[in-house]
C-alpha cells in the first residue's frame, strides 16, 4: 500500500507570526522611535514599540493586582473616591 497522500503537512515552527502589512503611520513618530531604541531599520523600532507595549501592559496588571492587595489588606487609603 503507497503511502503517498497520507503524509500530514508539518506544522511550522513555534514562532513569532510575521506578516507584511501596508500602514500609514507617522514618519515622525517612527524616526522618534528609532532613536529610543537605537536601531537601524524602522521596523525593528516598531517591532520594539509594540513589545514595550505589552510590557507596559504587563506591568500595569501588576501594579493593579498589587494594589488591591494592599487594599484588602487595610494599608491603602484611596483620597480619590
Amino acid at each position: 500500500m503507497s503511502k503517498v497522500g497520507l503524509r500530514r503537512r508539518q506544522k511550522p515552527a513555534k514562532r513569532d507570526h510575521i506578516r507584511r502589512k501596508n500602514l500609514l503611520l507617522d514618519q515622525s513618530k517612527i524616526d522618534r522611535a528609532r532613536r529610543i531604541f537605537q536601531v537601524s531599520t524602522e521596523t525593528e523600532a516598531i517591532h520594539r514599540a509594540l513589545d514595550a507595549v505589552v510590557d507596559l501592559e504587563g506591568f500595569r496588571r501588576e501594579l493593579d493586582k498589587g494594589f488591591d492587595t494592599l487594599i484588602g489588606a487595610g494599608g491603602f487609603t484611596d483620597r480619590f473616591l
